[in-house]
């Protein structure tokens, strides 16, 4: 596959603190979580942080079709 590291899963304690919706408390929610923070800091420069947070889902889903179908490339 890919040589993609998926970050720790957060804490419960963490996810709730930050209001991570629960369709997204999985192992990207760390990068939502930052994403987050930098919204909260009211700047419009975030798009560094909303991209890792797209690439971490994006390798998640190809993880599970993976998974799912063992030809899927």
């Amino acid at each position: 596959m890919s040589d993609y590291t998926f970050p720790e899963v957060p804490s419960q304690k963490e996810l709730d603190e930050h209001n991570v919706p629960f369709l997204n408390r999985d192992h990207c929610a760390s990068h939502l979580i930052n994403y987050y923070k930098c919204l909260d800091k009211g700047t419009s420069f975030c798009s560094t942080t909303k991209d890792e947070f797209y690439k971490c889902q994006y390798y998640s889903l190809k993880q599970r079709l993976q998974k799912a179908d063992p030809h899927f490339h």
